[in-house]
């Protein structure tokens, strides 16, 4: 079993604790595969999870995009509360286009 499966592992696992939960998703962010976005964007909008390994998710899935250079506003577009909040922060900083582009294809989703 590779780290990221490990780590994919300890995020899905319900015996797993919140910390260990929140530092598997941080460190899904520097994996690109397919699989590891998928599992990030379901745990993000997944409100049996806790605030803080959600946010964690919708930053490790902003971390993945930058890295691709493509983001998928598809995905982003239906990111919810905490998720989004650290997605768009993360993409503000390091790739501004993308959040003008967020900010005008959802004008009621971003402050400021």
């Amino acid at each position: 079993m590779s780290n990221m499966d490990e780590l994919i592992e300890i995020l899905l696992d319900p015996s797993s604790g919140d910390a260990e939960k929140d530092d598997a998703a941080m460190e899904l962010g520097k994996y690109t595969e397919k699989r590891v976005e998928e599992v990030l964007f379901v745990v993000s909008n997944d409100f049996g999870y806790n605030e803080m390994i959600r946010a964690s998710c919708g930053e490790s899935l902003a971390e993945i995009w930058v890295q691709r250079a493509r983001v998928d506003f598809s995905k982003m577009d239906r990111l919810t509360e905490v998720a989004l909040v650290e997605a768009l922060s993360l993409i503000r900083r390091k790739r501004p286009d993308w959040y003008e582009e967020f900010k005008h294809r959802n004008p009621g989703k971003v402050s400021g």
